[in-house]
């Protein structure tokens, strides 16, 4: 699948900035919103959790505390959630392409992850951006290296790939049972509430721990926290198991998509 996508960049290039320019087609600013939507989400939540509520966490003395918590996990989260619903909608997207032209159709998946990568990596560097304007005036200190660099950017693209097993499934599925679109809607905000994004994963009742254990994105939440938030290297058993969550989910999703792709043309 990557060699095609390899081989037809080009074409994966122009899918990007076809999305990127329709999206905000006929605006003034065009695709600065990209760049403006971000800016105001960051800092609504910090100036709302730090400032007007005041939220904190235990064991954390900064007011910035809460609203870096959060931010830290929904920026990932938000890339994710759009991402794979977007997916149960892309052959519908794209149909009449598809019934007139004959091209990989794996290409517009690996668009659709690029795109969300690219969002990802614009309101990643805001947050930075807010990180290091926090850290140059006292108020939260933020440790960078190479190595947690590194990690930040392997966890990404676990993350992307673990989109990406979940979206071949779920697209070609919806092709034949147009529930499935429906279905995910409703699993994804069941899940958002299921991962400690919100809320630290200390108050979650032991009896539900083990549950909590079997959610993927935890793991991906964990990684990201520790870096970001608790200025600490992840615990490499994370980093091993988003590694294989990764792989499984492509690895279904793709024999899932395989089986099913040839008849997606006369079922759209």
């Amino acid at each position: 699948m990557f060699r095609i996508a390899l081989k037809n960049r080009s074409l994966i290039k122009d899918f990007i900035l076809r999305d990127f320019k329709g999206r905000f087609v006929g605006s003034m600013l065009g695709v600065v919103w990209n760049v403006i939507h971000p800016i105001v989400m960051i800092g609504i939540y910090i100036m709302v959790f730090s400032q007007v509520m005041r939220a904190k966490l235990p064991g954390i003395p900064s007011n910035y505390g809460y609203s870096l918590y959060l931010c830290s996990a929904i920026i990932p989260w938000t890339m994710f959630s759009e991402t794979l619903l977007r997916y149960t909608n892309l052959f519908f997207e794209h149909a009449s392409l598809i019934k007139k032209v004959s091209f990989p159709k794996e290409i517009l998946h690996v668009s659709a992850m690029l795109t969300g990568g690219i969002n990802f990596a614009i309101n990643f560097s805001i947050f930075i951006l807010f990180l290091a304007a926090l850290h140059l005036s006292g108020a939260f200190t933020i440790i960078i290296s190479f190595e947690r660099i590194f990690i930040l950017f392997f966890v990404l693209i676990a993350q992307m790939i673990f989109c990406l097993g979940l979206g071949l499934a779920t697209s070609v599925l919806t092709v034949f049972f147009r529930d499935i679109g429906q279905l995910t809607a409703i699993i994804v905000q069941l899940w958002f509430w299921f991962t400690p994004i919100v809320y630290p994963a200390s108050v979650v009742p032991a009896p539900l721990k083990k549950f909590y254990a079997l959610n993927p994105f935890n793991y991906f939440v964990d990684i990201y926290r520790s870096i970001l938030y608790l200025n600490q290297m992840p615990p490499w058993k994370s980093v091993g198991i988003v590694s294989g969550f990764a792989a499984v989910s492509f690895i279904i999703g793709y024999l899932i998509y395989n089986r099913l792709s040839d008849e997606v043309p006369d079922e759209i």
